[in-house]
């Protein structure tokens, strides 16, 4: 049989077409597929987007919550948790709008949960070695998007840990820059924070200055002195760390005491030691609320005063009592002295407070000082007809602030006027005396003005058994919790004598003894920097914090506490000079850290605390 070409050309084409078909068929397959893959992969695309902007909507509702607590505590205090959990976050012009609802589905709230406030000694790892209260807190909420089809919602949690930390927990404590330059061998034992920057060098190779335990700065520690310091030019290094780890360290966060939004600033910090505002200054009944008891005026339990032709009155301070919270003490001692035949004068005064006059050859004035006798304070306070009857009211009873009779603040009204070369000045302060015994339960001196410590301080708790020497190497066992707060602290020897200058002393006419000093301090410094006349000064440094005006050279100076320094000093305002001038330094400055400080039972009265927040923990879900 014949075939055509014809016909075989038809079946070609038809097989051509089938498979072209089948081509179309299965290309249609795989766009479906592929549309189908689009239209899904974009709705789950869309699904994920919404559910990460509900996630950051519930984000931004706690972060809402946690900005107003930590505002409130670095102010001040926590409020309630109820107080936090209206949140209305601010939706305007957002593209998708969000209903926020705490944990128990109730709309436009976070839920809030704040434990206990406890005393802790496993602080976080940020703060590892110290002791502080701590308060955990919780803030969760839960964001769902409005009319977008489905309810993708997302909840967001975070733990918080709000801290409070005693600042004489620190070895050093410096919020101005940090300056450590000594002239011998130096070691500090504790832990040492600036919340500026730290200039640190040792004297020599063989004679290091070491630090045991972590050094950290806001801004910068640097082995070598200030750039503004003409002391010690051309010294570097020379520094030991004996903790290897993260240390030093730069750029850590900031330590701040809670007095409001500039709680770094010097001014703000050295006005808390000052008389409060108007409307703030006790017996005002704000005086004792949280802002009020930021000065430590209104905290302590005695208030002296002194006019400025120097009249002394005193107060027992109580804010728990509201019908009587500030009740005059009035003298307790009557003195009659036979001036004639038929004539008799007589004095009343105060056993514990008296004015005493002596020459400050550093700020070339006159220190018109309130002596405080502090053993005699302590006599007067077992009186149960004197200072008894006010350390009862404050230890007992429904009005009682819960603790014996431990604080006091001295305001001296004296005009302050500054001495220079050329005219002496006038200097109002406080002066400690006789202190080798506290009141048994502490004692923290705190003023505006500057401090003297005249003679041992705080060296036996009952005159049998005595803390005398013992700086780094031993402990304190034999004092109690102390401090002095004030605008400079100035330590005198017992055999300091009232002289004025106008008798023509000499450094080598004021030789000193031996003394112990178990304190803590806050206080203020003169910073580096240049003088009125623009000549340079350096600051003296961590090694002269405490002032001298005496010859120390054969005796040795044994200092145990907490150098705690905030501020530019207010009225001890004349620079450090090299020794020679008004001083020579210390044989030896036998100095540690008061390690007792770490135990909340001996805190020292009135400690300001600083406040630290940890975000502990963050996790996200539906």
């Amino acid at each position: 049989m014949r075939v055509s070409a014809s016909s075989q050309k038809s079946r070609r084409s038809a097989y051509a077409l089938l498979m072209t078909l089948v081509f179309v068929g299965v290309l249609l397959t795989m766009f479906a597929s592929v549309m189908y893959w689009a239209a899904t992969n974009a709705k789950i695309t869309k699904r994920n987007n919404l559910y990460n902007q509900s996630e950051a909507a519930a984000e931004s509702a706690v972060e809402l919550t946690r900005a107003a607590m930590m505002r409130d505590f670095q102010s001040q205090q926590l409020n309630s948790a109820g107080s936090y959990e209206t949140n209305a976050l601010f939706q305007t012009n957002w593209p998708i709008q969000f209903q926020i609802t705490d944990t128990n589905g109730i709309v436009d709230r976070v839920s809030v949960t704040m434990g206990d406030t406890n005393w802790t000694e496993s602080l976080p790892a940020q703060y590892s070695g110290l002791y502080g209260f701590g308060q955990e807190c919780t803030i969760c909420a839960i964001a769902s998007p409005l009319n977008e089809g489905e309810n993708l919602s997302a909840a967001i949690k975070e733990k918080i840990w709000f801290g409070t930390i005693p600042i004489f927990e620190y070895a050093i404590f410096y919020n101005v820059d940090l300056e450590i330059n000594p002239g011998a061998e130096m070691v500090v034992n504790g832990k040492v924070h600036s919340n500026k920057n730290i200039y640190a060098t040792g004297s020599s190779g063989s004679q290091q200055l070491t630090f045991s335990d972590i050094v950290e700065a806001a801004n910068k520690v640097n082995l070598n002195p200030s750039p503004d310091d003409p002391q010690n030019v051309g010294r570097s290094g020379n520094v030991t760390f004996k903790l290897k780890a993260n240390n030093p360290a730069s750029n850590v966060n900031s330590l701040n005491l809670p007095i409001g939004g500039t709680n770094r600033d010097p001014a703000v910090l050295r006005a808390i030691l000052g008389l409060p505002p108007s409307g703030l200054i006790a017996p005002d009944p704000s005086a004792y609320s949280s802002s009020g008891q930021l000065y430590p005026y209104n905290e302590a339990d005695i208030i002296v005063s002194n006019s400025s032709t120097e009249v002394l009155t005193a107060y027992y301070d109580n804010g728990n009592d509201t019908v009587n919270p500030l009740q005059q003490i009035y003298p307790d001692v009557t003195n009659i002295v036979k001036t004639g035949k038929s004539s008799w004068t007589t004095n009343i005064y105060f056993s514990f407070i008296t004015n005493v006059v002596f020459y400050d050859y550093r700020e070339m004035a006159y220190a018109h000082a309130v002596q405080v006798d502090v053993d005699k304070f302590r006599v007067w306070l077992t009186n149960s007809d004197l200072g008894g009857k006010y350390d009862f009211l404050n230890s007992h009873g429904s009005t009682s602030k819960g603790h014996h009779i431990n604080s006091m603040y001295v305001w001296n009204g004296v005009n302050f006027i500054q001495g220079s070369t050329s005219a002496d000045g006038t200097l109002p302060a406080v002066r400690l005396a006789n202190g080798t015994r506290l009141p048994p339960y502490g004692f923290t001196l705190a003023t505006a003005q500057p401090i003297y410590i005249k003679g041992d301080y705080n060296t036996t708790q009952d005159g049998v058994h005595f803390a005398l020497t013992q700086g780094s190497t031993t402990n304190t066992d034999y004092t109690v919790p102390a401090a002095v707060m004030g605008d400079a602290v100035t330590i005198l020897s017992d055999q300091w004598a009232d002289g004025t200058k106008s008798n023509g002393n000499g450094i080598s006419g004021r030789n000193a003894d031996d003394t112990t000093i178990n304190a803590a301090c806050f206080e203020g410094i003169v910073t580096t920097g240049n003088d009125k006349k623009g000549n340079p000064h350096y600051s003296g440094g961590v090694e002269n914090f405490l002032r001298l005006l005496e010859n120390w050279s054969p005796d040795i100076l044994t200092y145990n506490g907490s150098i705690v320094v905030m501020f530019p000093s207010q009225y001890a305002v004349s620079p450090w000079q090299k020794t020679g001038n008004y001083y020579n330094p210390p044989k030896k400055r036998n100095w540690g850290f008061d390690t007792s400080f770490y135990s909340q039972n001996r805190i020292p009265p009135m400690t300001p605390g600083l406040k630290a927040v940890i975000n502990e923990n963050y996790t996200a879900g539906e």
